[in-house]
């Protein structure tokens, strides 16, 4: 008599879990390109900070080396542990 009063268990349908799945599917593949579209604002944001720099400088002998040490002259270079002002 017992079993008369018990309520069934409920089983979702297989219909809700795929659904659930498919829709897990989409939050990761949105993320996932939201992410892509940061890291694209944050190239070209840094490419625009550093607009005046070229990669490459056509006045050294190896340009594919980039821009290097050509940019400062190194006697004009100031050392701030040798100042005639310091007391030895």
């Amino acid at each position: 008599m017992g079993s008369l009063f018990k309520t069934p268990k409920y089983t979702p349908p297989p219909e809700m879990k795929r659904n659930e799945d498919l829709l897990n599917e989409r939050d990761k593949r949105a993320e996932a390109s939201e992410k892509k579209e940061i890291r694209k604002l944050a190239a070209r944001s840094r490419t625009r900070r550093k607009g005046g720099r070229l990669l490459y400088s056509q006045d050294r002998d190896l340009p594919a080396l980039g821009v290097g040490t050509t940019l400062t002259d190194t006697v004009s270079v100031r050392d701030p542990m040798k100042d005639e002002r310091m007391v030895s």
